[in-house]
């Protein structure tokens, strides 16, 4: 790897010559087992021989699972690794209570230019204030997969794919196989399957969730009537019977697209591995998601984040501009199919000749985050269960949207009142 970062290290040479160690910076993260562990491990050992007699990365491996938990706890202990994974989309969450490292001051004096190598969507995701708290290590997309096979049995040319809205529903009522009691056996499109949110109908429909004064509105006429849509549509496949045939899949091999009884759904980009491994005889296709108004997708993923209580920061630094580097996140990308933050790296030639990941890169040019408000990082949350209560019938669309606003609205009041 080029080594265009070496002068961070002056401090950390100088400090091994006069204490006689390497310094050891400590690494959590998630690449726990397969091939997710072998590439880190292969990467560790690269930085670690590189950097012989000066860095020591020690990496603790945890599963995705209790990683949280035991992140959280470190934490609140005051005993954070010096660099560690977290979840992209609340970085400014943990970088207002001053636990995360501003790491502007030291990508400047690198000659770092993030904006040049991440993603605008991403690294968005990443600042707080003036500074920047994190790193994207890497990021996901959602995309329309649909199932050629079901496409011809139902007349459809499993080369033409829906284009908008319209023909998405159009296209599922034909791709729509009900059995003897009436209830689906294959079903067209289900809304309420796989990583379709109704915040993503939302942006779809050309709305958004921050007002022009930077207030976070989940009631605007605009949202509202695409709640009642959202609804008219749940209530017009049925919500009971949608219900009956999600309870009878799960995730991997029995997921109900793979095991072929989905015609058209929304899914992360990287449902592409669980295709590969659980249904690699399957002939299907992908296609950005034809919302109503514009293209809209949402994104999260993984954060680097080094602790401002590290001894070893700018070691830390050293060893988070490596994993950002674009030959790692190449070794990412190609071992894991990971939709890297680097976006040199992710634009390089032989990478953009799949046409699955030129996709996924294609969607990072317009996909959307949830807006972080530090008053309500949770006010996603509140919307879901508003959602839902109209799905439910329990209030209307109005309703449940007005009383999560007034919900909203009191939590952003009581942070102020406590800040």
């Amino acid at each position: 790897m080029k080594r265009i970062f070496l002068f961070l290290l002056v401090a950390v040479i100088v400090s091994t010559f006069a204490f006689g160690a390497a310094t050891k910076v400590k690494f959590w993260h998630m690449y726990l087992s397969g091939p997710s562990k072998e590439v880190m491990d292969e990467i560790i050992a690269s930085f670690n021989e590189s950097h012989k007699g000066v860095i020591e990365v020690e990496d603790l491996a945890i599963s995705f699972w209790d990683y949280w938990d035991k992140i959280r706890v470190a934490m609140a202990a005051r005993q954070e690794p010096d660099i560690f994974l977290h979840d992209l989309g609340n970085v400014g969450m943990r970088a207002s209570t001053g636990i995360l490292l501003d790491l502007k001051p030291y990508l400047k004096a690198a000659g770092f230019d993030p904006d040049e190598v991440f993603f605008e969507g991403p690294l968005s995701m990443c600042s707080f204030k003036d500074g920047i708290y994190a790193l994207p290590l890497e990021t996901d997309v959602r995309l329309l997969f649909y199932n050629k096979g079901l496409f011809e049995q139902a007349g459809l040319d499993p080369d033409k794919p829906p284009t908008t809205w319209d023909e998405l529903l159009e296209y599922a009522g034909k791709l729509d196989v009900l059995d003897k009691n009436g209830d689906y056996d294959v079903i067209g499109f289900n809304p309420l399957y796989g990583q379709s949110y109704f915040w993503m109908y939302v942006w779809g429909n050309g709305e958004d969730f921050i007002d022009e004064n930077g207030n976070v509105v989940v009631n605007s006429p605009g949202i509202v009537g695409a709640l009642e849509e959202w609804v008219a549509l749940i209530n017009e496949l049925g919500l009971e019977k949608l219900l009956s045939f999600g309870a009878n899949f799960g995730w991997g091999p029995a997921d109900a697209f793979i095991a072929g009884k989905v015609g058209m759904g929304i899914q992360v980009g990287n449902f592409l591995a669980d295709l590969a491994t659980y249904a690699p005889d399957l002939e299907y296709g992908v296609v950005q998601i034809p919302y109503p108004k514009v293209k809209a997708t949402w994104s999260n993923g993984f954060s680097l984040e080094l602790s401002s209580r590290s001894k070893n920061k700018i070691a830390a630094v050293e060893f988070a501009l490596y994993l950002l580097s674009d030959e790692v996140q190449m070794k990412l990308a190609h071992n894991l199919s990971s939709l890297i933050g680097n976006k040199r790296a992710a634009y390089k030639s032989d990478l953009m000749f799949d046409s699955e990941w030129k996709m996924q890169i294609e969607a990072l040019e317009f996909t959307k985050f949830r807006p972080f408000v530090l008053e309500a990082p949770l006010w996603y949350e509140t919307l879901q269960k508003a959602t839902e209560e109209a799905v439910y019938g329990r209030k209307t669309p109005r309703q449940a949207l007005d009383d999560a606003q007034k919900l909203i609205e009191a939590e952003i009041k009581q942070y102020k009142m406590t800040h």
